[in-house]
């Protein structure tokens, strides 16, 4: 009975918070202003119902920015009550961004591209060098489609094979971040660029690059540093004939996997260019046509049935980004304008006219020192990067993006306190600092490095 109230509770849950998606998409197509009471009324009762839901040090910061928001609306804005119903919305591109994306997993759960994975780890699982370039390869190839999902997905597949912990640290990290340095479906590069003002079209060259270079000084740490050895097994070895089909055919699915992102940036970047639909509200619509295109072509109707039923129960489990993203909008939108941003602006461009590399280092350092204390990236980094200006700074938005966008994903693998490391820790049985530090602490300062160089050199316009 108690399992029944449950689930049922979880779907109306789930519905409103659709509902509160696609009546954002209404609204920026159509901005009545019945539409914009609508809208912020749902902001509010999404946001109380998840917070009921919400544990810990993430159920105070959330409520305290949402008081604080509405504290600083009475006090300083003349229609207290409007600005608060603006705060609300704020942040609704990327929260409906979020929430929708994870529907592109559908035509991949359903198109058995994980069992070609399968099928090379268990060849390279005897072998560190291949097995770490196999994993984080894969992870960051999939993860612009499957975000925070990727990890536990993958680790289902791979936790009976004969691979080090470390290994597996290492590569879900390393690859997830190179997917969150470029890709348009990642809340860190849509909700930058929309910040700074910077272009998809022009950032996606140098995020891309970037995020291969990441890539690649991670397994060239990697493959520096092994020195385990991890025992070979007798396995019974298939004829040369069954080696060759079976990775002729996985190889082809891996194939049609990367001919299926490489579609879906390329309709983003078309789709951008032709029309005058924001980015956001660009991949929210992908989001939604893409498994409905997928069950056209191959009518898999009841498999992509019940990934939706799965895909539903997860929206209701996601309170802690949606109180985190609407009350961060709130109290972000209510900053603007009052003295503590301009003192904030005061303090980034002191370092920015003394050096590049202290604004860079001092972006880093403060997002970082952030995120141990319980603040997450979504609340500091709008806050910061609405203060600073790419031309003050004499670089690109483009080049002021990837400064934020490095900052967000590096502190990811740092901080213990964040989602991607909590979910490696879980996935590992390890303590996230052993995880952030002991494990990717090299690979962070190497990256780090790296961005500074790359800005310096051609970050200037």
């Amino acid at each position: 009975m108690k399992i029944t109230s449950l689930f049922i509770i979880q779907k109306c849950k789930a519905m409103i918070i659709l509902a509160m998606c696609f009546i954002y998409m209404l609204y920026f197509f159509y901005p009545a202003e019945s539409l914009f009471y609508l809208l912020s009324m749902f902001g509010f009762v999404v946001f109380f119902i998840s917070v009921t839901s919400v544990r810990g040090i993430p159920k105070y910061i959330t409520l305290t920015l949402l008081s604080l928001g509405c504290i600083i609306n009475i006090t300083s804005k003349e229609q207290p009550l409007i600005a608060s119903l603006e705060g609300i919305q704020q942040n609704l591109p990327l929260l409906t961004l979020i929430i929708l994306v994870p529907l592109l997993s559908i035509p991949l759960k359903t198109g058995g591209y994980f069992a070609s994975l399968n099928y090379f780890m268990k060849k390279w699982e005897n072998n560190p060098r291949l097995a770490f370039f196999g994993l984080s390869s894969f992870i960051a190839l999939i993860s612009p489609i499957l975000n925070m999902g990727t990890v536990k997905m993958v680790h289902e597949m791979v936790q009976k094979l004969n691979i080090s912990p470390k290994i597996l640290g290492k590569s879900y990290l390393i690859g997830f971040t190179s997917a969150m340095l470029w890709s348009p479906y990642f809340a860190s590069v849509a909700l930058v660029l929309h910040q700074v003002g910077g272009e998809i079209s022009r950032y996606i060259g140098i995020g891309l690059s970037v995020a291969v270079i990441q890539l690649g000084i991670g397994n060239l740490l990697f493959n520096s540093s092994v020195k385990e050895k991890l025992s070979k097994k007798e396995k019974p070895r298939p004829t040369q004939v069954e080696v060759e089909e079976n990775t002729s055919f996985h190889l082809r699915k891996i194939g049609k996997l990367v001919g299926m992102l490489v579609t879906l940036i390329i309709s983003l970047l078309v789709l951008e260019y032709i029309t005058s639909i924001s980015m956001l509200m660009l991949v929210s619509i992908i989001a939604i046509t893409m498994p409905i295109l997928w069950g056209i072509l191959t009518f898999k109707w009841r498999k992509l049935l019940l990934e939706w039923k799965n895909y539903s129960r997860s929206v209701s489990l996601m309170d802690n980004e949606i109180t985190l993203f609407l009350s961060a909008g709130l109290f972000g939108r209510a900053l603007t304008n009052t003295t503590f941003a301009s003192y904030i602006q005061t303090f980034l461009l002191g370092f920015a006219e003394h050096s590049l590399l202290l604004f860079v280092l001092i972006i880093f350092g403060l997002v970082l020192v952030c995120a141990f204390i319980g603040i997450h990236q979504i609340v500091v980094i709008p806050i910061l990067a609405a203060q600073v200006s790419a031309s003050n700074l004499g670089i690109s938005p483009e080049f002021l993006a990837l400064i934020f966008i490095m900052s967000w994903s590096m502190t990811a693998v740092l901080c213990p306190l964040n989602a991607i490391n909590i979910i490696v820790s879980k996935c590992l049985s390890r303590n996230g600092l052993t995880i952030g530090f002991r494990w990717n602490g090299t690979y962070i300062m190497s990256v780090v490095s790296l961005v500074i160089v790359v800005i310096t050199v051609y970050g200037f316009r």
